[in-house]
């Protein structure tokens, strides 16, 4: 269940990092303008969400879209903007952010206001008392769980009480890089919100490729293909569990460092370590991306130009239905930072995570 429940999403619109294996849905559009409106309409898992109470809206913007392409509009500039006002970080394509509002809103152009960022996996003492662990990609590519657990080995060999967890940076990939991370800050059993299929072609793809050779992914693929398309798989948990065997005795304090660049699978650890953990504290001068509400994604070539991409989530979080979505506006820190940004954000220790390491000697 909880592989199943992790969000497996990319964020190569936001960020240009991930890629996945390319998927093209049968069918042929008109033009991949309409390729991009088809898809959409039939599988993406926020277009239920994203048009409520806006259908004029909606069809007055393909509409116009559709007339400049006949002008001569370059069509990929109107799928752009197509795609770009449904803003959602995780449905994307080239050029998307120049048109998605979420974007336009709250920059967070780090690169532009400091000398280097570049955040680079590292892992070392700060002080006699803490320990910092920089972990800024979820990517398995980027970084193996032996690798991961080895920094937590280190970690645990320094004798130091408190652990910075920094994941500034850090954009995504696949929620399995983190776990044992969170299995090294768990205090307390905690629950956290699942996500539904919203029922497609691609939809029992992503299945199928994800756990298609499982009992249960074989069983949800029976109940996708007896459930209408576009509707949302019903039976889904609403909620799982997260539980462990035991509780590492340190770090006595922790804390989570986050940045705006923070989306995707980081921001689903920062909502598992405030479910699970007492001991975190999560610090930052910005909230998190916001990337995380639509999720486990799909990417698509165009059939036209093949050369061109879009990438199309298939879930939607069971918080969206209750009112409680995040992507709007991110994840708050507990704790707003108000020091300038650092100079430079690598492998160093950087003057916020000095900071940081004070205040957990602070807290009681």
């Amino acid at each position: 269940m909880k592989t199943l429940l992790r969000v497996l999403s990319l964020v190569a619109a936001v960020a240009g990092l991930l890629s996945a294996g390319a998927q093209t849905p049968a069918g042929r559009a008109a033009s991949d303008f309409d390729f991009a409106v088809d898809v959409v309409e039939r599988a993406y898992a926020g277009y239920p969400d994203k048009t409520a109470g806006r259908g004029a809206e909606y069809a007055a913007l393909k509409e116009r879209l559709q007339q400049d392409i006949a002008s001569g509009r370059d069509t990929y500039d109107a799928v752009a903007e197509y795609l770009g006002w449904f803003d959602d970080s995780h449905l994307g394509t080239e050029g998307v952010r120049a048109y998605r509002p979420k974007s336009i809103r709250r920059p967070s152009d780090y690169a532009a206001r400091m000398k280097r960022y570049d955040p680079q996996f590292t892992h070392c003492r700060v002080d006699r008392e803490t320990y910092l662990i920089r972990f800024p990609s979820c990517d398995p590519d980027w970084i193996s769980l032996g690798e991961v657990r080895k920094m937590i080995e280190e970690y645990l060999a320094s004798g130091c009480e408190n652990l910075i967890l920094d994941i500034r940076g850090n954009g995504g990939g696949n929620d399995s890089s983190y776990e044992p991370l969170l299995r090294l800050l768990y205090d307390h059993e905690g629950v956290e919100d699942g996500m539904e299929y919203r029922v497609s072609d691609l939809a029992i793809a992503h299945v199928r490729e994800f756990a298609g050779d499982t009992e249960r992914g074989r069983a949800k693929i029976a109940r996708m293909e007896r459930t209408p398309a576009g509707e949302f798989l019903a039976g889904e948990s609403k909620t799982y569990r997260i539980r462990y065997d035991s509780v590492s005795p340190r770090p006595r304090r922790a804390a989570l460092l986050i940045d705006g660049k923070v989306g995707s699978s980081g921001e689903q650890l920062v909502l598992e370590v405030r479910a699970c953990s007492r001991r975190t504290t999560v610090y930052g001068q910005d909230n998190t991306l916001g990337c995380l509400d639509f999720s486990n994604c799909e990417i698509l070539r165009f059939p036209q130009d093949t050369t061109r991409w879009m990438m199309l989530p298939t879930t939607r979080s069971c918080r969206v239905a209750e009112g409680r979505g995040i992507d709007a506006a991110g994840i708050a820190p507990d704790v707003r930072i108000t020091l300038p940004l650092p100079e430079t954000l690598t492998d160093n220790v950087d003057e916020w995570v000095r900071w940081v390491a004070e205040d957990l000697k602070t807290e009681n």
